[in-house]
């Protein structure tokens, strides 16, 4: 204890009390400025319980005198006297208000001095100014801090000693809360910047290659767990309690551990390589929200409260988990939800567990509650699920906010149910990114989704967007053998090529569409050993159908694939997995954009259009060469009408109505295989368009073009090493050939 501390609080001062001493301070922010804190009203209590409040003057200084002797607390804890909109929203919320206090919000305007910054500080300040100088934060002043950032470690914190030693000898005279100062002294006291990171996101509906990397990591993030710690509340829950989320990759983690804490996540559920969000510098409380956990402020925390014990995981965190084998209630669907003043962000996971496969097969349509056209039943039974859980979240937590939805594989088609559901019920501002999507509803659904932004991502030969096929839903299912017209893989180091799976008669229900805007991971061979990545839109259905070659593959004398294997083997392959495939691909794509926008070159390369021009023409030739061979086999336009001497082996074992099966199959093929080379031609035109356009700044980075600190957040990014490595897998064309942009 100081010398002066055991002076001032000595027994016989206590039953004297001298009167008469004085106490000055000053608040700053990280800069050494006291302008940010001008005219909030502080309190000031002695140690025999004397008041003295008062406002800061417009540089941040206040000064005291005749209080009694001892130690003094301060306080500013004044409530949020309102004037900004989203504030106001938060404070005065039904669900969860957040405590906002004047100083918050000061604090909130102020920023982070970046590391190794050479400009003055509060240190300087307190130099000048003859003071002692201490580094604090906003929940050292405040009574209420549950929704603050968990106390970090200061430079130079106040001694704690002051304040103990004034709440000792004082009892209940003083606060509970604020910091302890010592009369006779001058004080400079640096707020820490309440400031907190957020992934840079666009809300224009258009695609951007930033959102294409930034919601790749977001939809991994959905197979992490919660992350809560402990798991439950206790049932007496101490006054200082406070969830932690200690696990890196999880939900918790991320939002709560490092983006609300000002520091970039870099794992996302069991990632081991290291992947950064592009994020921006923003108030702490317009970060990407975990609500706070506050028995005493909040019923639904309180044990006692008679009310449904609810803790963060409970609002933000969706697990239908399944409890065995018997369990047939529980759909095991994954999903989490967060916000911000922008957005209602949500996350939906794929397939993860074992139950999911049973549930991705489950492709019987049903009809769509309240909607048009029928659903894959798993896919929807999942959805339904999950519905109560985004509704009452919306109904508590958005006010005009855009919503966001992501996910990956099973959990993507789960998402394109709940965001054409969030379309037609709560609001038109959806957009939706998929990444290795199946198909969801049928023609009928799919037109009446019409509206829905969705741009969905294909990962080059990820069998899963090819699914549900005409087997998964059929009562009869018939393969033509040779129907399957392909393209030879010459072109592209895609294993087995591209098929384009025409022929599936359906039986029982209109076709399974894909719904949204398909972007395709192309690979193309380069002159030499270069090989680049296209990011494009084909238009045209043989590449939406380029994982049926595994289909093909299993089909024997006219069956039907094992739709279990053909299950393990989509869930397994490379192109599909989200850390092998898609973030790579996504990161990639944003890299070669950023490289691309920089030297003034084309979308793609004249070498690139060269190779995808050659690719379709292939592609071409092998649709009409299948075509005459279909013309060839009923030359007569019908089964009677053909000359029996003319007639094939197969048909001479066929029965008429086997006969008549396979002809009426057969010009349902040829009349979608006449749609699908008109579709060539558009798409021989888009690669030309691609290879004449010119990258602008809004298709990288969409609406955030508009930031005044775009350029900050994007170089923040590209410092960190590994965005600095040799481009994985979409490789750049080298400017060293003339021939490439």
């Amino acid at each position: 204890m100081q010398t002066q501390e055991k002076r001032l609080l000595n027994d016989q001062t206590r039953s004297c009390p001298l009167k008469g001493g004085w106490v000055s301070f000053r608040l700053v922010d990280e800069f050494g400025e006291g302008k940010p804190y001008a005219s909030l009203e502080y309190e000031i209590t002695d140690c025999e319980g004397t008041k003295q409040s008062g406002s800061l003057d417009a540089e941040g200084y206040a000064k005291i005198e005749g209080s009694y002797s001892g130690p003094l607390i301060l306080t500013l804890a004044k409530k949020y006297s309102g004037g900004i909109p989203w504030y106001e929203e938060i404070s005065d919320r039904k669900t969860y208000p957040i405590p906002l206090t004047d100083l918050q919000v000061a604090a909130e305007q102020t920023l982070r001095r970046p590391i190794g910054s050479t400009s003055k500080t509060g240190a300087y300040r307190a130099s000048a100014e003859k003071g002692d100088f201490h580094n604090i934060e906003v929940r050292d002043l405040v009574e209420l801090s549950s929704h603050l950032p968990p106390a970090a470690k200061l430079s130079n914190p106040v001694p704690a000693g002051c304040a103990k030693l004034a709440r000792d000898f004082a009892g209940d005279k003083v606060p509970s809360f604020g910091v302890g100062l010592l009369p006779e002294k001058h004080y400079v006291l640096e707020v820490r910047a309440l400031r907190a990171f957020r992934p840079l996101l666009s809300l224009a509906p258009e695609f951007s290659a930033l959102n294409l990397y930034q919601l790749s990591l977001l939809a991994t993030l959905s197979y992490g767990a919660f992350g809560q710690t402990p798991e439950k509340a206790d049932a007496t829950p101490k006054k200082d309690f406070a969830f932690t989320y200690p696990s890196r990759g999880t939900i918790g983690h991320v939002l709560n551990t490092c983006l609300a804490c000002f520091e970039e996540p870099s794992s996302y559920a069991d990632s081991k390589k290291p992947s950064f969000p592009l994020v921006e510098d923003v108030p702490y409380s317009k970060r990407l929200e975990i609500v706070p956990f506050d028995p005493e402020l909040y019923p639904q925390n309180d044990p006692s409260s008679g009310e449904e014990l609810e803790t963060p995981s409970d609002v933000h965190f969706f697990n239908d988990l399944r409890q065995g084998a018997t369990d047939w209630k529980n759909t095991d669907t994954q999903a989490y939800v967060t916000h911000d003043d922008r957005i209602i962000l949500i996350g939906v996971r794929g397939t993860a567990e074992g139950w999911d496969g049973w549930r991705d097969a489950d492709a019987k349509q049903v009809p769509i509650e309240g909607g048009t056209g029928k659903a894959h039943q798993g896919f929807y039974e999942a959805f339904m699920a999950l519905r109560p859980f985004i509704d009452r979240y919306i109904l508590r937590f958005r006010t005009n906010q855009k919503i966001i939805v992501c996910g990956h594989s099973l959990g993507g088609a789960i998402s394109l149910l709940l965001s054409e559901w969030l379309h037609r019920e709560i609001t038109s501002d959806v957009i939706l990114y998929t990444f290795g999507s199946p198909r969801a509803g049928d023609k009928d659904f799919v037109e009446s989704a019409s509206g829905l932004v969705h741009h969905r991502i294909v990962n080059q030969n990820d069998p899963v967007p090819s699914v549900p096929a005409g087997w998964m839903d059929t009562k009869k299912p018939i393969w033509i053998t040779g129907l399957a017209a392909t393209v030879s893989g010459v072109l592209t180091p895609a294993a087995g090529g591209l098929v384009f799976a025409a022929g599936m008669t359906r039986f029982g229900g209109k076709p399974y569409w894909h719904h949204g805007e398909q972007r395709y991971f192309m690979p193309l061979r380069l002159p030499g050993q270069g090989i680049s990545s296209v990011l494009w839109t084909p238009n045209c259905e043989g590449y939406e159908e380029a994982a049926m070659t595994r289909c093909v593959a299993q089909l024997r004398n006219n069956d039907t694939p094992d739709r279990k294997q053909f299950l393990v083997q989509a869930a397994n392959g490379a192109d599909h997995k989200m850390l092998d495939g898609y973030i790579p691909s996504c990161w990639a794509s944003l890299r070669r954009w950023q490289d691309t926008l920089k030297t003034g070159g084309y979308i793609i390369s004249t070498t690139e259009s060269d190779r995808l021009k050659l690719e379709v023409e292939t592609y071409r030739t092998q649709l009409k060469q299948w075509q005459s061979r279909a013309d060839a086999e009923f030359p007569g336009g019908t089964i009677e009408s053909r000359p029996q001497d003319r007639s094939t082996a197969l048909q001479r074992r066929s029965t008429m109505s086997d006969l008549q099966d396979r002809q009426r199959a057969i010009r349902q093929a040829v009349k979608h295989n006449e749609k699908e080379l008109e579709a060539l031609e558009e798409t021989l035109r888009t690669i030309t368009r691609l290879s004449t356009t010119k990258l602008t700044l809004a298709e990288i980075y969409g609406d955030c073009t508009a930031l005044a600190d775009l350029q900050t957040h994007i170089d923040r990014w590209a410092e960190h090493k590994e965005n600095q490595e040799s481009v994985r897998l979409a490789q750049i064309p080298s400017a060293r050939n003339t021939s490439m942009a």
